[in-house]
Formats: structure tokens, sequence, C-alpha cells
């Protein structure tokens, strides 16, 4: 049981630092499209980082509730 549980919180840790990781770079994207008036792009891009960054408080927050 305790095995399963390490693989879990493991799961959440790499899913947490992987969604925060592709927000990160969605935002520096989005910023770059912007300065060459690409708005579309980067209000996709910006849609995109706001969900990963809410993947990534979502996930942290399972993390915490793993036993």
């Amino acid at each position: 049981m305790n095995k399963k549980n390490n693989k879990t919180k493991k799961f959440y840790e790499y899913m947490t630092i992987g969604m925060a990781t592709v927000g990160t770079l969605s935002m520096v994207s989005a910023v770059g499209a912007i300065e060459t008036n690409q708005w579309l792009l980067g209000g996709s891009a910006t849609m995109l980082g706001i969900a990963s960054y809410a993947l990534s408080l979502y996930s942290q927050i399972l993390y915490s509730e793993a036993q």
C-alpha cells in the first residue's frame, strides 16, 4: 500500500513541476507574440498559461492531501 501511495505522490510532484513549466513557457511566448502584434496567438498562449498554472495549483493540493 505504501509503494502505491509513494508512486502517486511522485506523479503529483512531477505533474506540478511540468504544468508550472508549461505555464511559464506559455506566458513567455505570449509576451513575444504580443510584441510582434500577433494578438490571437498571444491570447491563446495566455489562456494556455493560465490553465497550466491552475492545473499546477490543483496538483499541489492533491499532493498535499495524499497520505
